[in-house]
């Protein structure tokens, strides 16, 4: 899994949360496609996401990895 801070696709105003609907603020790449996540999800599902993906892409630096 990589975690990216710059990617050629930025995350816009209207990329949408996959679980609420809120502003995207981190994209997961897996296998299969894309999901979206808020601030607030993005957390709540983290570490699992993070193991799951190809990778995440994490302009706002939304988790904490092991800083």
């Amino acid at each position: 899994m990589t975690v990216a801070t710059d990617n050629k696709a930025p995350i816009t105003a209207e990329h949408r949360c996959d679980k609420c609907g809120a502003q995207a603020m981190v994209r997961a790449t897996l296998v299969n496609g894309e999901l979206y996540f808020c601030g607030h999800h993005a957390r709540d599902v983290g570490y699992t996401l993070i193991l799951k993906s190809i990778e995440v892409f994490d302009p706002e630096g939304v988790f904490n990895y092991g800083k």
